[in-house]
């Protein structure tokens, strides 16, 4: 008696092969959809934005959260969509463009001369992960005046309520970066009034 592996046609083992395969598919994740962010402040000159500095487990393509004070697993089969550092680096560059009405906001360092920017962004995040029933950020950025080379650096924290599930995880988490980026903006529009003052 022949085994039924030997009488299957080619499409009854692709079907056999994605059953098998289909339990472990992953999912894919992105935040920092800045197409509703709306201006509310009209900043006209350059703004430079380097790259986001972010922890270790941020740059793993593997969500991850944390259980207790000193661990943090892997969730399972969920993935970033894009590299986090460049993912909040754009994002930010984005918020700022939006909020500030204002195109003039690029990546730091750029291949072309620009000189008539005013100021430059830096972020370092230390912390930002969901654990237990909140996503948790903390940073601190600096903002420095090109022209004169004076700045200043702000501590910045906060906690978002989130569920257990993964996509409030999600939403929680680009709450909490707008948050971030917003106080950023708010910065940038005080020191550029204080230079005019």
């Amino acid at each position: 008696m022949q085994s039924i592996l030997s009488k299957s046609t080619p499409l009854t083992l692709l079907l056999l092969s994605l059953l098998m395969t289909g339990c472990s598919t992953k999912s894919y994740y992105t935040l920092g959809d800045t197409s509703n962010i709306h201006a509310d402040a009209n900043y006209t000159q350059s703004i430079a934005v380097e790259k986001v500095d972010i922890p270790k487990y941020l740059k793993d393509t593997t969500l991850v959260k944390q259980i207790t004070p000193y661990q943090v697993i892997m969730i399972k089969d969920a993935h970033w969509l894009t590299p986090m550092q460049k993912r909040l680096t754009n994002v930010l560059i984005s918020y700022l463009q939006q909020s500030l009405n204002n195109p003039n906001v690029y990546l730091y360092p750029w291949e072309s001369n620009i000189k008539t920017t005013q100021y430059k962004v830096s972020l370092k995040i230390t912390k930002f992960i969901a654990y237990k029933k909140e996503v948790i950020l903390e940073s601190s950025y600096q903002i420095t005046n090109l022209q004169s080379k004076k700045h200043q650096t702000k501590l910045f924290s906060i906690s978002v309520p989130t569920k257990e599930n993964t996509e409030s995880m999600m939403e929680s988490m680009e709450k909490a970066y707008f948050q971030l980026a917003n106080e950023i903006k708010k910065e940038i529009i005080k020191a550029n009034e204080v230079v005019k003052e």
